[in-house]
């Protein structure tokens, strides 16, 4: 029976290989585009013009089904747009099984390296606020659509240098990898300790297995997408062969990727 599973964090078009990586173990998977701002409209539009958009949408749609993968938007600074995001995947997909909430730190850190107001707010809309909105409504919905079987949501931390660490150790700085400003160092700090808390609270709901996963590109399983992928699936479907779900305590300790046992993990710590 294939699963359905929501990848958030990174957008469409940088996720493939990690999308990719599921499809090969049975997953039907939703991508989001991430949006900033409503669209401003202009003007009216006839019914010829928006009969003419819906089917066009209805289109795309139905050959990104047939993929295996279907992208929808997402404001990351909008609670009601992760709610439609959730509401949308389960419409298109008749459920969602799993959700990966996939913070990249050296990913972020390319792309955001200014200091000033405007990277201030944007920072905290897309990498804190984005990921905690739809997180509880994730949780929401599982809690609603629980019947037996618990679902899965996983915070994804692939670590990156900061500027801390290069001022500890300066080889770092090698101009081969993106170094996290205070802004991305600080939402990653943010995302480990609202994973973590989110473990504790909700690890021993019946509905839903939390599950950390915490490691960085010199961990062979981590270095690509599509390898990271690789291993997660078979990780979560071992989840649906314990005789019981994981505890809360099991939820709130962070694993390696290539970790082989599912309730098990080993203790990570930041650098």
């Amino acid at each position: 029976m294939s699963k359905t599973v929501l990848i958030a964090g990174k957008n469409s078009g940088d996720i493939d290989r990690f999308s990719d990586g599921l499809l090969s173990f049975s997953r039907q998977v939703v991508e989001t585009d991430a949006i900033s701002f409503p669209e401003v409209k202009t003007g009216r539009k006839t019914i010829a013009e928006k009969k003419a958009e819906l089917a066009a949408f209805e289109e795309e749609k139905e050959i990104q089904s047939q993929s295996g993968i279907c992208t929808f938007e997402w404001n990351k600074a909008s609670a009601l747009s992760a709610r439609n995001l959730v509401l949308q995947a389960e419409n298109f997909f008749e459920r969602v099984d799993e959700a990966v909430l996939y913070f990249d730190e050296e990913f972020y850190a390319s792309s955001a390296e200014k200091m000033d107001a405007a990277e201030i707010s944007r920072t905290c809309d897309e990498l804190i606020l984005g990921f905690e909105y739809l997180a509880t409504e994730i949780l929401s919905r599982f809690e609603r659509k629980y019947e037996d079987k618990p679902f899965s949501l996983v915070f994804l931390l692939k670590e990156g240098p900061n500027l801390l660490d290069v001022l500890r150790s300066p080889a770092i700085k090698n101009g081969t990898v993106a170094i996290a400003s205070p802004l991305v160092a600080a939402a990653a700090a943010a995302f480990t300790s609202f994973a973590e808390n989110i473990a504790a609270l909700y690890g021993d709901e019946s509905y839903v297995n939390i599950v950390l996963v915490r490691g960085d590109a010199s961990m062979e399983e981590a270095k690509k997408d599509d390898s990271l992928a690789k291993w997660l699936a078979p990780f979560l479907d071992s989840l649906d062969e314990l005789k019981s779900k994981l505890t809360a305590k099991k939820s709130a300790v962070w694993i390696k990727p290539g970790s082989k046992k599912a309730g098990g993990g080993f203790s990570l710590f930041r650098k």
